[in-house]
């Protein structure tokens, strides 16, 4: 064995990755490798085994990155960079959209402010090789409106990252009607959409003096107001209908600063709303709690409007019966072991199982228990069930049953090649160096074997995310056909050792994946 193999579990690198030990995040994900992350962040909220995704925006009027006297707002934020982030989109062109090339801007006047960066920062940690930084902007959305009482805006995933700035092209306080309406059209919004997507995007949030010192005056700037924000409504952090029937009302905050502002030619909304009249306006307002589908509707066309070589997946569903680290592993006398959790979701915690049980396509059921901390969602409760399962051999293990009260499902395995958590691991001193084990079966049929090799060895490819010049958004580096080296066998398994220095300036988990001879990934495990 090499003088620097690892022989224990390590802590993984970046917020992202589910708070389970061991630390390393292994290896059967279902239904793929990104709706699972993205499920994830989506459903594990709060309580046990919290993403911490969520905690940015909890409570609503949480401004995660400095003092609460700022007077800003997290859940607001997401939904300005998202929307600077689409605005510029060519649709006719197939170029633009939700695609985090907003990173790339912030230094531009019409993206004035601290929000972009601030998000970035924040969503940093939780980017890898399978959730890209635009894939996060999206989410962001849904997980703001949908955490401060607005719809749950369906979730896809696939977004791709751009390298570099794209076009101009946000309104702006002082832009005009017709410019504005041109922007909007670009990004494939006519007139009644854009007035919509407007109200919606200004439910929550203010408008502030440090940013937009045109639109709102110093006198808006207070010791527990340091920015010097005016909201756009009465309910500043509560996503519902008020900013619209304020604005027709002249109550409250009357649509906010860019209707009132003292200066004319900052009021960009008030122009927008009547531009028809206030037609769109009164048939929102007429449309009550309505509203908030409406804006589902609008702000799910929005985050998924992509550049046109970009796929999005299916859905991304709550799950209910769902592996949560299911690893193969080796235990400390060489054994062949299955472990991980099973997460439960149930609509109320009256409803969440206390017990269940697993079994596999080689054994008998096993009962489990459940850990005695619930995780808490706006979907309702999820409850974990550790397991430690022993496997004979890898050739007999293709499936495994979970069955609850009233519930049952069955997964399929892959046990032919996986990465081994206990034997894998980054560490991170003046660079990040990544050393990795992978088991590949005694028996394996070829179609795991690296052809372009023309041996026995498993190809594999590590990637990282790492900071990049121009953006807080990192860059995915990639290392291909990492040389491995036969350190022996376990287990009915033949071992294979690499190791690979990432470099510096790493900035979420490090992911290795095994390899049929087509590039297919037979496991992925983020340490």
């Amino acid at each position: 064995m090499p003088a620097n193999m690892p022989t224990t579990t390590l802590l993984f690198i970046g917020a992202a990755l589910l708070a389970l030990s061991p630390a390393t995040r292994a290896t059967l994900f279902y239904p793929t490798v990104q709706a699972s992350l993205l499920e994830h962040i989506l459903v594990d909220t709060h309580g046990a085994h919290a993403s911490g995704f969520a905690d940015a925006i909890t409570p609503c009027t949480n401004y995660v990155s400095g003092s609460q006297n700022e007077g800003r707002e997290t859940a607001a934020q997401w939904l300005r960079v998202a929307f600077h982030d689409f605005v510029t989109a060519h649709v006719d062109e197939g170029t633009g959209g939700i695609d985090a090339s907003i990173g790339f801007e912030t230094l531009r006047e019409e993206d004035s402010g601290t929000a972009f960066n601030d998000s970035f920062s924040f969503f940093r940690p939780y980017v890898s090789s399978k959730v890209s930084m635009a894939d996060l902007v999206a989410l962001s959305v849904t997980m703001s409106v949908g955490s401060c009482g607005g719809p749950q805006i369906p979730v896809r995933g696939g977004r791709i990252d751009a390298t570099e700035a794209g076009p101009f092209g946000v309104p702006a306080p002082d832009t005009d009607l017709p410019t504005t309406l041109q922007y909007f059209a670009n990004s494939g919004f006519n007139q009644v959409d854009s007035i919509g997507l407007t109200a919606c995007g200004h439910t929550m949030g203010s408008v502030h003096h440090g940013g937009f010192p045109t639109v709102v005056g110093p006198q808006a700037v207070a010791n527990n107001n340091i920015a010097g924000g005016i909201h756009f409504d009465s309910t500043v952090a509560v996503f519902d209908p008020v900013v619209v029937t304020e604005y027709l009302n002249s109550t409250g905050q009357a649509g906010g600063p860019l209707v009132t502002s003292f200066n004319v030619s900052s009021r960009s909304d008030l122009r927008l709303y009547e531009s028809d009249n206030n037609a769109t306006m009164i048939e929102l307002a007429q449309q009550g709690e309505g509203f908030l589908h409406t804006c589902s509707t609008l702000l799910q066309r929005m985050v998924e409007t992509v550049p046109s070589n970009v796929v999005l997946s299916d859905v991304v569903s709550p799950i209910e019966i769902k592996p949560i680290n299911a690893s193969l592993d080796f235990d400390a006398t060489g054994n062949l072991i299955f472990t991980g959790y099973i997460r439960v979701l149930s609509s109320v915690a009256a409803n969440a199982p206390t017990s269940l049980s697993i079994s596999t396509s080689e054994s008998q059921s096993v009962p489990l228990t459940a850990e005695s901390t619930l995780g808490t969602n706006v979907f309702g409760v999820t409850t974990f069930f550790p397991f430690n399962v022993s496997i004979t051999g890898p050739n007999s293990f293709e499936s495994f049953k979970i069955q609850c009260p009233g519930r049952e499902k069955t997964f399929s395995v892959k046990s032919s090649a996986f990465v081994v958590p206990s034997l894998s691991s980054s560490t991170s001193e003046a660079t990040t160096v990544t050393n990795f084990t992978v088991a590949v079966s005694s028996s394996a049929p070829s179609y795991i074997k690296r052809s372009s090799k023309r041996d026995s060895t498993p190809g594999i490819t590590v990637q990282a995310p790492v900071g990049q010049m121009g953006t807080l958004g990192p860059a995915i580096l990639t290392f291909s056909d990492v040389t491995v080296t036969n350190i022996g066998s376990k287990a009915g398994y033949e071992l294979w050792f690499g190791s690979v220095n990432v470099g510096t300036n790493v900035t979420g988990a490090v992911s290795i994946a095994a390899l049929d001879s087509d590039g297919n990934e037979l496991d992925i495990l983020f340490v």
